[in-house]
């Protein structure tokens, strides 16, 4: 039976969720960003969280943040709606851009809590009212994270639009996976795809080259990745895989909602990000892969993990 507990993260509350028996189970910290700080698979840890209170305030590489209302870089933070131009704050000094939207730093609060046996299932909510000039359009997102106890994870997303007009959305997840000592260790492959060409600024281009070095699985070893990735058509459901040693993780998506992909591999080389997103880089400017959700209306997404050893 999986089992609640929860304890003070310094002026957070921690939820754990965990299977005594299979070592299955996930935390998070609903109050800040919805931000899941371990995963255990069968009592391994895949993730490379933040340990302190701390260390989540100060949000480092965002771990595991979810990136809403857009994923990765937008230009100058400028984009232009229905009319109406709109800045976000610049807040990725080195590029001059803003980055990663701004859900990860607001209060999500827990709408319900399911444990069985075989699932644990937490549902937590964020009703923004568009009090931020940089988005002024009111919407309530749901994230559900579903742990099975057969080694599986599943994070869900429901989004309602309350503005009286259509809004632009984009959305990504940032978990930052570790299966051994250093990123490098990890042999990973990734499914037939495109690499989004940038600029110095770390803004597409509009090109797009074949990328085929992990089509098999290959070793990390010295490669050193931030790039975006186009999901080729070929594809319904995309696979990213990483493994050592006998430990395989694996993210699946949709290429349909997920079509946009990016491969981090942050200077310390602890651990390796996959990052799912709705949308290409800088989507609010170019309209790549962005998602427009009518007044009224709604909006969903998903995707997956499993592990094996």
């Amino acid at each position: 039976m999986f089992e609640l507990t929860q304890s003070p993260f310094g002026k957070y509350r921690l939820y754990t969720l965990h299977h005594p028996e299979t070592g299955d189970g996930f935390s998070i910290v609903p109050g800040l960003g919805a931000t899941v700080l371990e995963l255990h698979f069968r009592g391994t840890n895949v993730l490379d969280g933040y340990q302190s209170p701390e260390e989540l305030e100060a949000g480092k590489w965002g771990k595991s943040a979810l990136l809403f209302p857009f994923p990765n870089r937008l230009k100058d933070g400028a984009y232009r709606w229905l009319g109406e131009n709109h800045f976000f704050p610049i807040n990725h000094a080195a590029s001059n851009n803003a980055i990663h939207g701004f859900v990860r730093y607001e209060a999500f609060e827990v709408v319900r809590i399911e444990l069985t046996n075989e699932t644990a299932e937490l549902t937590c909510r964020y009703d923004y009212r568009g009090q931020h000039a940089s988005y002024p359009f009111p919407f309530s997102l749901e994230v559900t994270f579903n742990m099975s106890y057969r080694s599986a994870f599943h994070v869900s997303f429901f989004l309602k639009n309350r503005h009286k007009e259509a809004i632009p959305v984009g959305l990504g997840w940032h978990p930052y996976f570790r299966l051994a000592g250093t990123a490098g260790e990890h042999q990973m492959q990734l499914p037939t795809c495109q690499l989004v060409e940038i600029d110095e600024r770390m803004i597409p281009t509009g090109g797009l080259r074949t990328f085929p070095d992990f089509s098999k699985e290959k070793r990390l070893g010295d490669t050193a990745l931030d790039n975006c990735f186009k999901v080729a058509d070929e594809h319904t459901l995309y696979h990213l895989h990483l493994r050592a040693g006998t430990r395989l993780l694996t993210l699946a998506a949709s290429r349909a909602l997920f079509p946009f992909f990016q491969v981090f591999t942050p200077p310390d080389r602890q651990s390796i990000a996959l990052e799912p997103m709705t949308c290409n880089v800088n989507a609010f400017q170019t309209g790549d892969g962005l998602v427009t959700v009518p007044a009224g209306g709604d909006w969903t997404a998903a995707f997956g993990l499993e592990y094996r050893e």
